[in-house]
């Protein structure tokens, strides 16, 4: 069937440069199987002219064409664009006798066409059928009676045109098929090197575990990450020996409830390689779902080592006191505020000391800074050495250093630990002929004795401090409401 017959002429013609575009035959080289044609059509009817004509919106162009005709011409006053519009065969005995072409230029100029003899030329579309493009047509510059074989002889050729439009359109969708297939192939390892590349600058890897059948897939970066060659396969059965413990039981864990709540989880963690190399990563795991079913889990690792190592050292520099290498005052307060909450929790009782250091200032005028932060130094060394598991020492600023107790230690206890750590602040610096001696007075307080408020205890054992020093320094003096204060040493 042609093109439907309540199509406006508007419609019927955008259906045939759409047909004629999709075949894409216009204006392509001369091809042997179209010229053997357009010359058998020739020689079977005994004309001096044939063509295969395509018709396109202004021109009709000669795919194939035999005698004195030009490549293309125009399409007005054509005799082939009456045949694709009516889409029907068409003869003419005597043109200068037909008064649709007798004042054609083509008739009364080159290449004087008397005679003409032409038929459709169809393909094929999927959603409308088969759409008239061009024609398969004979003509010569005498009249001449068409006989009854003529359409015949066209339209059994033309069948032959058709199925080598319709071949050649089957091999150019194969070609464009091939070459999406190879771009998408090309597109396809583009974009896997690229992922590989971002794994390798990422130091990162993507996993798959298939659920039912308990296997996994890795890609190249976690190998890169385990330490393991890609022909060693992946260590089904083994992986979860990579994390030591406490962290190999968190990730099961967390695996388990992703498994049975459907929440995706990400986790930090350590990570020993197959190489046995100490490593940090970042594993994200989430389900996979198919038709609505569990059927994967899927995530990502990332070796984060030297991120972690970077921000454990920036955390160290953010709470500890550079000359001493003791905690600092804002590590301090974070603590004391945690043994606090705790000790409230526990109706327990945290002790604070503040220390100053006594002749610090002569050990500067006379021997100079360096010797003031050899001293300083020294100091934190023998705290490190007093504080035993669940003791904090730090440096507050200058000479001033202060101790965080454990809970539970008695005050008994207490005072001895402080009459030793007294008698180890006892420094004396020699340099340059002079001689300069360090102590440590001490002030002590206990949180419950300030309602386990840090402002207060600090305040607390700030005024047992100088107390201390008003009475002798080198000793340590623990706060008691009201002006008495009781000697500790």
């Amino acid at each position: 069937m042609g093109v439907e017959r309540h199509m406006s002429d508007n419609q019927r013609e955008a259906l045939r440069q759409n047909a004629l575009a999709e075949i894409a035959l216009l204006d392509t080289p001369p091809e042997r199987e179209f010229d053997i044609l357009a010359k058998l059509a020739q020689r079977m009817l005994g004309t001096g002219m044939s063509s295969i004509t395509l018709i396109a919106p202004e021109r009709q162009w000669f795919k194939a064409r035999c005698g004195p005709m030009a490549p293309e011409t125009a399409r007005a006053q054509a005799f082939c664009p009456v045949v694709v519009e009516t889409e029907a065969p068409l003869t003419v005995a005597d043109a200068r006798l037909d008064p649709r072409f007798a004042e054609s230029p083509f008739v009364t100029g080159s290449p004087y066409i008397r005679y003409y003899a032409g038929v459709p030329l169809r393909v094929r579309r999927p959603d409308s059928g088969h759409v008239t493009i061009g024609t398969l047509c004979v003509l010569d510059e005498r009249p001449r009676e068409p006989t009854p074989t003529d359409l015949e002889v066209l339209e059994e050729l033309a069948c032959v045109a058709e199925a080598l439009i319709e071949a050649r359109a089957v091999a150019l969708r194969a070609a464009k098929a091939a070459e999406e297939h190879r771009r998408a192939v090309e597109r396809l390892e583009r974009e896997r090197r690229q992922f590989k590349q971002a794994e390798r600058m990422a130091d990162m890897g993507s996993y798959r575990y298939d659920i039912e059948k308990q296997f996994t897939l890795w890609s190249d970066g976690v190998f890169a990450i385990h330490e393991r060659p890609v022909s060693a396969g992946v260590p089904n059965g083994e992986i979860m020996n990579y994390f030591p413990e406490p962290d190999r039981s968190l990730f099961v864990a967390a695996v388990r409830r992703t498994l049975d709540t459907g929440e995706p989880f990400e986790m930090d963690g350590d990570f020993i390689t197959a190489k046995g190399n100490a490593r940090r990563v970042r594993y994200s795991c989430e389900i996979e779902l198919a038709k609505g079913k569990p059927v994967a889990l899927i995530g990502l690792i990332q070796d984060i080592t030297e991120r972690h190592g970077l921000e454990q050292r920036l955390r160290h520099l953010a709470c500890t006191d550079d000359l001493t290498q003791l905690a600092n005052r804002a590590e301090f307060h974070r603590v004391l505020d945690g043994r606090l909450h705790e000790a409230r929790a526990a109706d327990d009782d945290v002790a604070v000391l503040l220390i100053d250091l006594d002749g610090f200032k002569g050990v500067n005028d006379v021997l100079g800074h360096a010797a003031g932060d050899a001293v300083l130094r020294g100091v934190a060394d023998r705290l490190r050495a007093f504080c035993d598991d669940g003791c904090l020492p730090a440096r507050l600023g200058g000479d001033e250093f202060a101790v965080v107790m454990p809970a539970g230690l008695d005050r008994v206890g207490l005072d001895r630990k402080v009459r030793r750590l007294l008698h180890e602040l006892e420094i004396v610096m020699h340099g340059h002929g002079h001689i300069a001696r360090v102590t440590g007075t001490i002030g002590i307080a206990w949180s419950s004795a300030a309602a386990q408020n840090r402002d207060v205890l600090l305040r607390q054992a700030d005024a047992a401090l100088y107390a201390a020093k008003r009475t002798r320094k080198g000793t340590a003096q623990t706060y008691q409401a009201g002006a008495d204060h009781r000697m500790a040493g």
